[in-house]
């Protein structure tokens, strides 16, 4: 049962060097931050970048996951992947397009009821609904 609102959440930045960060949120474990190899950083660090898409897969699984259980379907196999353009623009250098691909594998009696659950999900993703950018989805449900 989820908590009552507000949630609040915090998370901490500890640089390690001119290039690199430390991303802290206690007890997780830290990730090594940093710009991404398109502005002079490194490919292995996790950059702002690759955690919006993460946290967008993140909430919009987490999302699907409570629909759902609610709606009493249950997924055999679930995927996602984001895929984002980012681009200058009149605005300044902003995400163009972001796209995230469900693929998912329900009884095939669940088949349109779970296309319908996974428009429902972006729709009521709190990291999609904070998004400048809003993602487009492309639903790939397949029968067991």
């Amino acid at each position: 049962m989820p908590h009552a609102f507000p949630h609040r959440y915090a998370a901490e930045l500890e640089p390690k060097d001119e290039s690199t960060s430390l991303l802290k949120a206690p007890p997780r474990p830290p990730l090594v931050g940093g710009n991404p190899p398109e502005f002079d950083g490194n490919a292995e660090w996790w950059s702002p970048e690759h955690l919006l898409l993460s946290a967008l897969q993140l909430c919009f699984r987490g999302t699907f996951n409570a629909l759902s259980a609610r709606a009493g379907v249950k997924a055999r196999s679930y995927q996602t992947r984001a895929e984002a353009t980012l681009d200058k623009t009149e605005a300044g250098i902003v995400f163009t397009r972001i796209k995230l691909i469900a693929a998912v594998t329900v009884p095939a009696a669940d088949v349109e009821r779970t296309k319908e659950l996974l428009a429902k999900a972006k729709k009521h993703c709190i990291i999609s609904n904070q998004l400048k950018t809003e993602p487009t989805l492309e639903a790939n449900v397949r029968a067991a």
